[in-house]
């Protein structure tokens, strides 16, 4: 009986999960999608003063922050959890380093958005700009990128790398031939979810981007406004656009619809390098 009603109890917990996520998408979508869908909103122009503006400018900031930001952390991750999973010793320096990047997922994205400001876009004089958010996102999302990657080298078998070693190839070659091509599903799913936490990302944005464009940013050194940071923007300064409601409901539909598409194309993908690897694991 404490074995069934166990049983009982995590399947409605995950049901109650489930549903709670249905309920939240489902209410995003049934206000936005139909917003959302249209080109002209899509691509378009916004409006400051007037109805029937789009978020061309801010779709566009989010792509190029999500690509730029995907290009610094993940070979940063990547190189991190190689060297702690095939090439450490167990000692003061890897226990710092666990330390810090375990510190690192514990910090409040407002914290990270503040010190991006101070450092980035003030000491730095970067100003707000695409590079400033892209830079204070990586520091934000390095421990999910180490941690992903680090799980899946260590998940791989002890024998790959004795048949590699044994045939006389170096550590640096079992590493870079047998150990990552075999973790490259697990990394691949990692950084994709990564991507989408970059593009769900507004609190510090707000501080180091930006809120609002005309025009999509061209240099990584111009200011921008991410769909998230402009979400937010609309709803606490949306009266300056009398059908701010719509933008925001649209614009929130949208970044929902990317966001969803990345996480389901993670687990395909992953899928994908499997089978043709032959991976079973």
């Amino acid at each position: 009986m404490a074995d069934r009603a166990a049983g009982l109890f995590f399947k409605a917990a995950a049901a109650v999960s489930l549903a709670v996520l249905a309920f939240i998408i489902g209410i995003i979508l049934v206000k936005g999608l139909g917003t959302a869908v249209r080109p002209s909103f899509l691509f378009g122009r916004p409006q400051a003063m007037k109805e029937g503006g789009g978020i061309g400018p801010m779709f566009f900031s989010s792509l190029y922050l999500t690509l730029l930001t995907t290009l610094m952390v993940v070979p940063l991750g990547v190189g991190a959890a190689l060297y702690l999973a095939e090439f450490s010793r167990d000692g003061r320096l890897v226990r710092l380093v666990r330390w810090g990047t375990e510190s690192l997922s514990s910090i409040s994205s407002v914290v990270f958005g503040i010190f991006g400001m101070i450092f980035f876009v003030i000491y730095m004089r970067l100003g707000y700009s695409l590079l400033a958010g892209a830079l204070t996102l990586t520091l934000m999302n390095l421990p999910t990128v180490m941690r992903v990657t680090e799980e899946s080298i260590r998940a791989i078998p002890w024998s790959y790398r004795e048949a590699s070693l044994s045939l006389g190839a170096s550590r640096w070659e079992t590493a870079r031939r047998v150990v990552l091509p075999a973790a490259l599903p697990g990394i691949t799913t990692g950084a994709v979810l990564t991507m989408g936490r970059i593009m769900g990302e507004s609190a510090a944005l707000v501080y180091t981007v930006g809120i609002f464009v005309r025009k999509p940013p061209l240099s990584p050194l111009q200011p921008a406004a991410p769909m998230a940071a402009n979400i937010w923007h609309l709803y606490t300064e949306g009266a300056l656009i009398p059908d701010w409601m719509r933008v925001a409901s649209g614009e929130a539909a949208a970044l929902l619809v990317m966001v969803l598409l990345l996480n389901l194309g993670a687990g395909a993908l992953a899928g994908a390098i499997r089978k043709k690897m032959g991976i079973l694991h």
